[in-house]
């Protein structure tokens, strides 16, 4: 795999529905090596720290394949990088493919799979479409959030090698839909909690699902 774009943005103050709004979600490319410390990138800075970035959500990586799928979706032609807010494109970084718990190595950086991204509606404002959160949400081609577990720097053109895998994690497709579309699976929920790698954050959405579902089990 190739990283395509290393996108970048200081929050931003928007205007949507007359409301003045702050949000970073309108990433722009970068040609220049950039350092990646535990928080993140440098340069890059998250609006709302209660639902993006820290640990387990320091860099945002996003398939360019998946653009081609917007673009017939949306009826769209959509080729520019940070589509979608992230912070890495890479060529095909298919999320059927890529397990919870991966690390790969990107430069002189190791980053490793927390989760999928949850959308928030500001994504349907950067894509212009208020239908696209759910539409995002139900496609299951979310990216992966990523821990930085070695910092260093990254390049345009870097390759992204799978240097370590768990073979009893889960993949972030799956982690996706039993976020959003089977999320009823009492069985694979319960999998998915004792995943060791998997961000705190889905857990705790896993074990209250759970509870309401009459199974207690996992507490």
């Amino acid at each position: 795999m190739k990283l395509l774009s290393i996108n970048i943005s200081e929050p931003k103050k928007i205007m949507f529905n007359g409301k003045e709004l702050v949000s970073s979600i309108y990433k722009m490319p970068v040609e220049v090596s950039v350092d990646v410390g535990q928080l993140g990138i440098k340069g890059d800075r998250q609006a709302d720290l209660r639902v993006h970035g820290g640990y387990d959500k320091a860099v945002y990586a996003y398939s360019y394949k998946h653009y081609a799928y917007w673009s017939e979706t949306l009826n769209n032609d959509y080729k520019d990088f940070g589509l979608v807010g992230e912070n890495l494109t890479i060529d095909d970084f298919d999320e059927k493919s890529i397990f919870i718990g991966d690390e790969y190595k990107i430069g002189t950086t190791v980053l490793q799979v927390s989760q999928p991204r949850i959308p928030c509606y500001k994504i349907g404002i950067k894509m212009n479409n208020r239908e696209f959160p759910k539409l995002f949400s139900q496609s299951c081609l979310l990216g992966s959030y990523l821990r930085v577990i070695e910092p260093g720097t990254i390049s345009k053109n870097d390759s992204v090698e799978l240097v370590n895998r768990d073979n009893e994690e889960i993949s972030v497709y799956d982690t996706a839909q039993l976020l959003f579309t089977d999320i009823k699976n009492v069985e694979k929920m319960k999998k998915a909690v004792d995943v060791k790698h998997l961000s705190e954050e889905i857990k705790e959405k896993f074990r209250e699902r759970l509870m309401k579902l009459g199974d207690f089990s996992s507490l």
